[in-house]
């Protein structure tokens, strides 16, 4: 019995270990908020693009592999990413993935209000989408009312944070072999209508990245390997308005 809390005790601890944020808040400029192929090369090298932009202790990365917008909401159940997660914050940062083809060590992905409010960005990008497509490839009917909604309650909370809110601009899914089109299109089309009705910004992946080429954009149909992980975020960082009115960070809060 005493092992067994033991062993319980050790994986509370582990999940909670990495997503830990600080009491007290320190205000960035940007916050890059993503799932799996943030963890991987694209969000590498978003990070170190926006840390160049803005300035190192200017930017978050919350990243968690196999997450979905709902996941980072305050009233949905906690989402434990049995595949890998990514944080960077001011002074600080962790990334816990694959290594050597041993599965990562389960984590807790944060919810929005928590890193919002011990951060305040100004700018949230949001990378998110992808996961919906599995469950969405074997779907009767592509219905995007639920789908409308969570992105609603995603941009309410992004937004309910801070006076003023963050701008956001919401990165498609980019191209990938596995999921059909007519789902890649019902996904884009969902993100890129509630931003027009909701009045955030979009940037389409598919149209900078092109087709997924098995062996040379990556090797599983979904994830994107260095060389296409790095492009994907140039052409994110040319797209960045350049114009933000960000305030040095620490500042317009």
């Amino acid at each position: 019995m005493k092992t067994a809390l033991r062993a319980a005790s050790a994986l509370a601890l582990a999940l909670c270990a990495v997503c830990r944020v600080e009491a007290a808040p320190q205000p960035v400029r940007v916050m890059l908020i993503g799932d799996s192929l943030s963890v991987g090369p694209f969000g590498r090298a978003m990070e170190a693009a926006l840390q160049r932009r803005y300035g190192s202790r200017g930017v978050c990365v919350f990243a968690s592999c196999g997450s979905s917008p709902e996941d980072w909401l305050d009233d949905t159940p906690v989402f434990v990413t049995p595949c890998g997660y990514r944080q960077t914050t001011p002074g600080r940062s962790i990334v816990i993935d694959w290594i050597n083809g041993r599965r990562p060590r389960p984590v807790k992905t944060p919810k929005l209000p928590k890193i919002l409010a011990s951060y305040r960005p100004q700018l949230v990008i949001v990378e998110l989408g992808t996961n919906w497509m599995d469950r969405l490839a074997t779907a009767d009917r592509l219905d995007g009312a639920r789908y409308r909604e969570i992105i609603r309650d995603f941009v309410g909370e992004l937004r309910g944070a801070s006076v003023p809110p963050p701008a956001v601009v919401w990165v498609m899914p980019p191209a990938s072999s596995k999921y059909p089109a007519a789902v890649h299109q019902a996904v884009d089309r969902w993100i890129y209508e509630s931003g027009q009705s909701l009045g955030f910004r979009t940037i389409s992946s598919r149209a900078i990245t092109g087709p997924y080429r098995a062996g040379k954009t990556g090797g599983d149909g979904v994830h994107y390997a260095d060389d296409a992980g790095r492009r994907w975020a140039a052409g994110v960082m040319s797209k960045l308005p350049a114009a933000f009115p960000l305030a040095p960070a620490g500042g317009g809060h």
